[in-house]
Parts: structure tokens; C-alpha cells; sequence
């Protein structure tokens, strides 16, 4: 069968689980190094028994990631009984359940995250290309390139081949223009733009307080939204960029789970915030 692409601001196919109530609780997954699952089905399916289970708490998941909504969607759809509640794809753009339970782009939000971003590449484009050109020069070994769909986008071959990457690009870095990186990921971005500002948003039309979130994720760009909400239940797994673990252990209240799964840090959340004292809508 020929893939269809699922284009950036359209509704994706699919509909979130049915929502008793309103939203109350809400979960922020990063997708790739969290969510997903290495070896077998992208997202096993004691996680979507466990978000079931916590629903009539008011209880809403969602997936906060770097990936584009195409790129998502094609690994989760096939494996997936439910859409999440939320996503945010690119850092930046915000797709939400409606009462009919599709994803409905926040177009208004959307729109103006595409069109700042527009006018970076603009601005920025020639000087990475110069900085990367000169990279290419004096360092033939790294192996890396430019992403296809976006020239303020680089993919390296690894996680270590982007830490040697970036201090060659870092002075491009200032109050309007971010570095939002995810292992061996980069992209330059405008800065009023990040994960955190996308959460923010989900957080705002849902007036759920930060005590009420839960964010996880284990590369650079996740770091946006801990710092942004230092009183959510931030944390990592145990497989995260080791400049993720060392903030967390500097703040906290925050979490670096000592496990490379999400849901063993979920149920201790849920024990510890939502439900404390009570074992009650645990999934073995």
C-alpha cells in the first residue's frame, strides 16, 4: 500500500480513547529514547492499559516530541488502540482532542510557530551553511547532514557525533534563536517556540496547574519544559543524555528514573500525586 503523508496542521487519522469528565491530570511523554519501545511494538500495550486505567481520574496522556507529525504517526498508527489526548510535533506545533475526540490542530498557534519560523531560516540559513561548509572542511570525519525538509535541521550519525557538532554552531545560538537537540538531532528554532511553550499552551486551554503535569523525556530539547515547570513531576529515564541526568540531580523535586521505562516513574507519580496512599487503578 502507498503511505500517504499526513501533512503538518491537518487532523490526524484516528481518535483519542473516550474522556469521562474533564481533564485533570495531564501526562507529557517525549516519544523517541521514552515513550518508545526498542524491541517489539513502538508503544508496548500494558502503557495504553495503564492510561486507560486512569482515566476516570481525569487522567489525559499526550506526546511531546521533535518528530514531525508524519514521521510520528506512521510508527504509533499501526500499533496504537487510541490517539493520544495531545501532541506536539517539531517542539512547537499543538494538536488537542475535541469533544468528538479528533486532534484538532491549534491553527491559530500553529500558524504563527510556522511563520516565526519561516522567517529564521531566512535570517540563519546562510550562516549555518557557512559554519557547516567550514565544519566539513576541517573535520571530514564526522558524519552528518543536513535534514531534507529543513535547512536549520542537522542528523548525525550518533548521539556523540552531534556533541562534537554543536560547539561548531553554538554562537549562532541567542535570545530569539534556541538549539532544540534530541541525540543525534538538531534544529534551530525560534526561541518563544520550544516544548515547553507547547506544552504551555495544552496547560493553559485545559487550566491544569504545573503541580498537576508530569513531564518525562531524556534529550536536550525536554529540558525546555523541566525549566519552564520546575514544580511538575519532571523526570528521565535512566538511558537519558547524561547532561539531562545532571539537571535533574541539581533540582529538586525532579525525577531520573532508575529505569529505562516510563511506566515504572508513571505509577509512582500517580501513588505519590494523584492517587497517594491508595494502589487502587494500578495495572500489574
Amino acid at each position: 500500500m502507498t503511505h500517504r503523508p499526513i501533512a503538518e496542521g491537518s487532523i490526524p487519522p484516528g481518535l483519542a480513547a473516550p474522556a469521562p469528565g474533564a481533564c485533570r491530570w495531564l501526562i507529557s511523554l517525549d516519544y523517541d529514547g521514552t515513550l518508545q519501545n526498542p524491541a517489539g511494538p513502538p508503544i508496548v500495550p500494558e502503557f495504553f492499559e495503564q492510561m486507560e486505567a486512569w482515566r476516570p481520574y481525569g487522567v489525559r496522556w499526550g506526546i511531546n516530541t521533535g518528530r514531525a507529525l508524519d514521521y510520528l504517526l506512521e510508527e504509533i498508527l499501526p500499533c496504537s488502540p487510541s490517539l493520544p489526548d495531545f501532541i506536539c510535533t517539531c517542539e512547537r506545533y499543538v494538536y488537542m482532542a475535541d469533544e468528538c475526540r479528533l486532534l484538532q490542530p491549534a491553527t491559530a498557534h500553529n500558524d504563527e510557530c510556522h511563520m516565526r519560523n519561516l522567517a529564521l531560516r531566512e535570517q540563519l540559513a546562510p550562516h549555518l551553511h557557512r559554519l557547516l561548509a567550514a565544519l566539513r572542511n576541517t573535520h571530514p570525519h564526522l558524519q552528518w547532514e543536513l535534514a531534507a525538509a529543513d535547512p536549520l535541521s542537522v542528523e548525525a550519525a550518533d548521539s556523540a557525533t552531534m556533541d562534537a557538532i554543536i560547539p561548531h554552531i553554538q554562537c549562532l545560538e541567542s535570545k530569539d534563536c534556541t538549539i532544540q537537540r534530541a541525540g543525534r538531532y538538531m534544529r534551530f528554532a525560534d526561541s518563544r517556540h520550544t516544548k515547553g511553550t507547547a506544552l504551555a499552551y495544552i496547560m493553559q486551554v485545559w487550566n491544569i496547574p504545573p503541580e498537576r503535569v508530569f513531564i518525562m523525556g531524556d534529550g536536550h530539547n525536554d529540558l525546555d519544559a523541566f525549566r519552564q515547570f520546575p514544580t511538575a513531576w519532571c523526570a528521565a529515564p535512566c538511558t537519558a543524555h547524561t547532561e539531562v541526568l545532571e539537571w535533574l540531580s541539581r533540582h529538586p523535586g525532579t525525577h531520573s528514573a532508575p529505569e529505562p521505562d516510563v511506566l515504572p516513574e508513571l505509577r509512582r507519580w500517580f501513588q505519590n500525586r494523584v492517587n497517594p496512599g491508595n494502589t487502587e487503578k494500578m495495572c500489574p
